[in-house]
């Protein structure tokens, strides 16, 4: 992993390799600092400005910092689709969301996220499919500062199946949607779910390259 994207609410720090400073284009509004000032960024995000920070010393001083300084904790859910391109998000305490929740004891990531989407929609019918990505932002709650990484599948149904939310969790809406608008909902939420909808539209678009490369 040369490159790391950690997310707070709706803004990003991207920790990129120094020796790929001329392959990014880095947008303006981000601050730049170099991962000496590894204090300093994690500081700038929670002030709600997007930070991007070359590294010269590698990932693992990076992660190591994290660790230290954030409890770690491992999160996984899915995004469920039908034969007929319906996709199915939840509405949590007022936000559009993908169902997912934390690794119990003795789980695979992969059963995690069948079980909490199970849970959190009622949906019975569930395959699972590729990784997606996996997200990583920090957030202060339950009693400190938490980095969680989170693990996002492809899950598949064969029905669009009456849904279940667990209002218990806050959720108050299971709902099922074409692509685009659930792209445009996931793009207007959390940045973390951000980087999920982009890395699912281009995987969407190489299978559609695929399949009209099969077809000629």
């Amino acid at each position: 992993m040369k490159q790391l994207t950690i997310s707070f609410y709706n803004r990003f720090i991207h920790f990129c390799p120094i020796g790929e400073k001329s392959h990014f284009a880095v947008p303006t509004h981000f601050a730049e600092i170099e991962d000496s000032q590894l204090d300093r960024c994690f500081d700038l995000l929670k002030q709600n400005l997007d930070v991007w920070v070359w590294y010269s010393h590698g990932i693992r001083r990076i992660v190591n910092y994290c660790k230290s300084h954030y409890t770690f904790v491992k999160a996984a859910g899915g995004l469920v689709e039908t034969p007929d391109g319906a996709y199915l998000l939840i509405r949590r305490e007022g936000n559009w969301d993908i169902p997912k929740g934390m690794v119990e004891a003795g789980e695979s990531l992969s059963q995690a996220a069948l079980r909490e989407v199970r849970e959190e929609t009622g949906l019975t019918q569930l395959t699972l499919g590729p990784l997606i990505v996996k997200t990583y932002h920090i957030y202060n709650k339950y009693g400190g500062w938490h980095l969680k990484q989170t693990s996002w599948y492809r899950m598949y149904t064969p029905t669009r199946e009456a849904t279940l939310p667990q209002q218990e969790e806050g959720i108050t809406e299971a709902a099922w949607m074409d692509k685009d608008i659930c792209l445009q909902r996931l793009e207007n939420s959390f940045a973390s779910l951000q980087i999920v909808a982009k890395k699912l539209e281009k995987s969407l678009l190489n299978q559609q390259i695929i399949r009209q490369c099969l077809n000629n």
